[in-house]
């Protein structure tokens, strides 16, 4: 029998325990991250190549696995090409558009009667270029550190393919006792089931609203385009905020470019439209049960790890999430955590629409 000393002193021990390995995840942030990230760009390579090797049976693994390989590397590259190029644009275009900002500030100084606002006023009061090159700077921050430790996860990216056909083996000596095996089997079996078909949708969602996108700013006649394409597909993958900027920052610079209100609002149409018409129909469908995360505890999990690892934790918050959760929803003394955690009050969901039976202790 459970007294409500035995309650109080797991539960304090519990969360002890959370708050140590939150300061840990913290601490080894330099290390986990890229390794983390690792992880699941082998998950996206792995499920892509099955996918092509399923294909047909005359298509061998080790040739889909290079194909995969060398478009993944082979988008990498184009992504640091085109971040390049759309600087030098920049840089080479900004008297325009400190012309227009001035005209800008000119035309809401005549509408409000504030003869003294300017874009230099404004900037000295409000710092708004200083705030704007921080935001920029974290952006480029990120990409930047994602850049430079490529080779570091392109090597985590091969021991791990190295190891692949090792796993089954160590699986077995880990687990010796047969039923224990099968649980751990089910659990790593719904763990990677989940990020795989989580990676995969989000990938053809923002695949599908980035394309919409692109044809939309390069119909109206937006600068960089491609450019401001390809912040649209990263962006996708951080839950809510991410389509909100996705939306937000291309509109911000149609301010700037434009001098029509109808072409901003009409960019704005296409751009909000897309997100919001195939994140509300097709992205529900096709994600299915695969994450089961409640949406305030996609907000938590975005400020948490975000917090935690920066641009790599906010891109990875709601995969690693449900780790957590699968993981946490097989013991009984964080079974109520991962319940808690999920949108339907079942967190060791299978996808067929039947609570699974209730964690045993000693798994």
């Amino acid at each position: 029998m459970i007294t409500t000393n035995d309650t109080t002193i797991r539960a304090t021990l519990l969360f002890l325990a959370g708050m140590a390995l939150i300061a840990l995840l913290y601490l080894t942030r330099e290390l986990l991250a890229p390794f983390a990230l690792a992880i699941f760009i082998w998950l996206i390579i792995d499920a892509f190549a099955r996918w092509m090797d399923n294909l047909s049976p005359k298509f061998p693994y080790w040739l889909a696995l290079t194909i995969a390989v060398l478009i993944v590397v082979g988008l990498m590259v184009g992504f640091i090409f085109v971040i390049v190029d759309t600087v030098g644009d920049v840089v080479k275009d900004a008297p325009k558009y400190e012309t227009r900002l001035t005209e800008i500030f000119s035309w809401i100084a005549d509408k409000t009667g504030q003869e003294n606002m300017s874009f230099q006023t404004l900037n000295e009061n409000f710092k708004i270029t200083e705030k704007v090159q921080s935001g920029l700077g974290t952006f480029a921050a990120t990409i930047q550190g994602v850049l430079s430790e490529f080779f570091l996860i392109a090597l985590y990216v091969v021991f791990l393919f190295a190891a692949q056909s090792s796993f089954p083996k160590k699986m077995d000596d880990l687990f010796p006792n047969a039923n224990r095996r099968a649980q751990a089997s089910k659990v790593g079996t719904r763990i990677r089931h989940s990020i795989e078909k989580y990676l995969s949708v989000q990938t053809i969602i923002s695949l599908m609203q980035t394309v919409v996108s692109y044809v939309g700013m390069t119909a109206l006649g937006l600068d960089n385009a491609l450019f401001w394409a390809l912040v649209i597909f990263v962006l996708n993958y951080i839950p809510i905020v991410g389509g909100l900027a996705a939306v937000a920052l291309p509109c911000l610079f149609a301010m700037v470019q434009f001098d029509s209100v109808g072409r901003i609002a009409a960019l704005a149409g296409v751009l909000f439209g897309a997100q919001f018409i195939i994140g509300n129909t097709i992205q529900p469908k096709m994600m299915g049960d695969s994450m089961n995360l409640s949406a305030l505890v996609v907000i938590l999990a975005l400020s948490v790890w975000g917090a935690l690892w920066g641009g790599v934790g906010a891109f990875l918050s709601a995969p690693l999430t449900v780790i957590i959760m699968i993981i946490l929803a097989q013991f009984p003394t964080t079974h109520w955590i991962a319940v808690l955690l999920s949108a339907d009050g079942n967190p060791d969901l299978d996808g067929d629409g039947k609570a699974d039976p209730k964690p045993v202790a000693g798994l």
